[in-house]
């Protein structure tokens, strides 16, 4: 009992950690030096922290998804690809408000994370937001918010904290254009909740995350953006 209340304690000091991070590290930053080279490197360093402990504090139920990898690669494979095409769907549909609404408008995410790719080499970038940003993402997200926080509270009410707070989390402006823009978002929190419930494999929403950010780096880097 007490062990276990020590790996909550812990857990909730990465949460903890998480949240500063953004908040202070990001949003602060640059309201106060009014300089987005300090805010991205800030976003940059700590995700590559705050991913490696996470990996390191979820071992065992990174542990768990690579054995029912193992014993149930089938079902993991049809898992992956059918939420990876209701994810576009469901994707696309979301997006269509803000096509409608503001054609010509970016997200203020992806002008960051284009602009965080300028500022360091390609593989720390891709490590940073392609591979252990969607791990630390996924930790607390899903993770955390769903699977953890199930055993205390209905699962459908963490699907929508979950999912809402994974679209907050992205919008960088109280706008109705970044409201609007960041809808994908919450279409995708939602899937990959619904694949921690009833997967059985915590390991996939990681894979597929990582998976799309890292294919979107790539097309970035072919077409020239960073």
């Amino acid at each position: 009992m007490v062990k276990n209340k020590s790996k909550a304690s812990i857990k909730t000091i990465y949460v903890t950690a998480y949240m500063i991070m953004f908040i202070f590290a990001v949003k602060i930053r640059l309201l106060v030096f009014h300089n987005r080279y300090y805010s991205l490197m800030c976003l940059i360093i700590a995700y590559c922290i705050l991913g490696v402990i996470g990996i390191y504090l979820f071992r065992k139920e990174i542990r768990k998804g690579v054995a029912e990898w193992k014993e149930h690669y089938t079902n993991g494979i049809i898992w992956s690809i059918g939420a990876y095409i209701t994810d576009m769907i469901l994707s696309s549909l979301a997006n269509y408000p803000s096509m409608a609404l503001y054609p010509n408008y970016d997200g203020m995410n992806d002008i960051s994370i284009s602009s965080a790719a300028k500022l360091v080499s390609v593989p720390l970038f891709v490590t940073a937001a392609g591979i252990l940003g969607p791990i630390t993402e996924e930790l607390i997200f899903r993770f955390i918010l769903v699977d953890k926080l199930r055993t205390k509270l209905p699962s459908i009410i963490c699907v929508i904290l979950s999912s809402v707070l994974f679209m907050v989390w992205h919008m960088h402006a109280l706008t109705l254009p970044e409201l609007m823009i960041n809808l994908p978002k919450l279409s995708t929190g939602i899937v990959y909740c619904v694949i921690i419930l009833y997967s059985n494999n915590p390991t996939i929403p990681i894979l597929l995350h990582v998976f799309n950010n890292t294919t979107a780096m790539l097309m970035m880097l072919m077409n020239g953006t960073i």
